[in-house]
């Protein structure tokens, strides 16, 4: 009869479970942006790697190589479903959009410009460093936000200007030599502009 230890040897997905903290984060932020998510990582963090490491010397030292394996695995198996999620269009990002898009709507809805001036309006979209936004909800009428850098019109120039003088998310497509921007479309003429590398960390 195999001993009881050895009996619970089997290779399992559930461990994958344990990281799973990490994605609530990114799906979770924007509704409680309030809240210390720096601190509330660093907590995740600790207590995984804790759970991990523990896991780890008990199933060596009960030889459980199954249950090794399938902890050595979890993330991989995690790192696929996402990217399946991702190629069918399912992220945290455009999840928080679909919600949450008649809300963006409905202020940009109250613009009101003269001469049939094309909208442009930038919300925070990811605010984790209070002096700086990283990541930036873009609302652009014209869809010149998307055009290589250079591209834009003079018109779509004085309208960032503006956009920038009033709010801390300023569109900025040429940052400097330490940054580097993207611009992801999301929904019709809705973009997100994320800003890596900041040389302004706060």
């Amino acid at each position: 009869m195999p001993e009881p230890e050895k009996r619970s040897d089997k290779f399992t997905w559930t461990y994958a479970l344990w990281l799973l903290p990490f994605l609530a984060q990114d799906w979770l932020y924007w509704l409680h942006p309030q809240w210390d998510w720096w601190t509330i990582s660093l907590i995740i963090w600790v207590l995984t790697l804790i759970a991990v490491a523990g896991s780890l010397c008990i199933n060596l030292a009960r030889r459980r190589w199954r249950r090794l394996v399938s902890l050595l695995i979890a993330p991989l198996l995690l790192l696929v479903l996402l990217r399946i999620l991702a190629a069918v269009g399912i992220t945290s990002d455009s999840v928080r959009f679909a919600l949450t898009k008649q809300t963006y709507l409905a202020e940009i809805e109250r613009t009101d410009l003269p001469g049939g001036e094309q909208r442009f309006r930038t919300f925070v979209w990811d605010d984790t460093f209070l002096e700086k936004t990283y990541s930036t909800l873009v609302y652009d009428e014209s869809d010149e936000v998307a055009l290589p850098r250079g591209e834009q019109s003079t018109a779509w120039q004085q309208r960032v200007q503006t956009s920038c003088s009033e709010k801390k998310e300023c569109v900025d497509l040429d940052p400097g030599p330490d940054e580097y921007v993207s611009v992801r479309k999301i929904g019709e003429h809705f973009y997100i502009l994320d800003n890596y590398l900041p040389n302004a960390f706060p």
